[in-house]
């Protein structure tokens, strides 16, 4: 009776343990525009909203951090004022990172999309993936150079992600908290300001 009796009261210690540990606090995600390739349409470029599913975890000292993917190298490109790359495509699946100026990216098959500007400290990382089929234009408007990181995959691995909306992302911030439910940007319940 007396081993039943404690082997009940460390179920129930170790239940107790382990509740303290769960947290309430909602998870955060990396949202970000996609430049994807569709097969669907011959492989034309095409925009999307994702959301990476490895959350973001407590950074050691102060905010939080995500381990979002391995690369395989760093490209640090500085591209002059108002110019353009032309129809291109990125050689490797990458995350592209804008650190000064502004890009503006549209598709060669949708002319009446407005396509995707991107900021720095706004929405300064996308996920080019379209390396099939023509691929996009981009085009850096500003009167300063435009500096970016690109980061491609390595072995062209892309982290596993939901897909948001199509479209580009519909919200300013890139860090999201996601409760469980699926939701569009549009309507998302909390977002991590910065």
């Amino acid at each position: 009776m007396l081993v039943k009796l404690q082997l009940l009261f460390l179920t129930l210690l170790s239940s107790i343990v382990n509740a303290s540990f769960i947290s309430t606090e909602p998870a955060y995600y990396l949202t970000t525009t996609a430049v994807i390739s569709d097969p669907e349409d011959h492989n034309a470029a095409k925009l999307q909203c994702w959301r990476f599913k490895r959350p973001f975890t407590t950074y050691p000292t102060v905010g939080m951090a995500v381990h979002l993917a391995d690369v395989s190298n760093l490209t640090y490109v500085v591209l002059p004022p108002r110019s353009g790359e032309g129809l291109h495509k990125p050689p490797h699946p990458m995350l592209f990172v804008l650190l000064t100026g502004i890009a503006h990216v549209t598709l060669p098959s949708d002319p009446q999309n407005p396509g995707l500007w991107i900021q720095q400290g706004v929405n300064p990382l996308i996920v080019a993936v379209d390396t099939e089929g023509p691929g996009h234009f981009t085009d850096y408007p500003s009167n300063v150079e435009t500096a970016a990181l690109q980061l491609p995959f390595k072995d062209g691995k892309v982290p596993e992600y939901d897909v948001v909306n199509e479209g580009a992302c519909k919200r300013e911030k890139q860090w999201s908290a996601n409760k469980g439910e699926r939701h569009s940007s549009e309507s998302e319940q909390s977002v991590f300001e910065l």
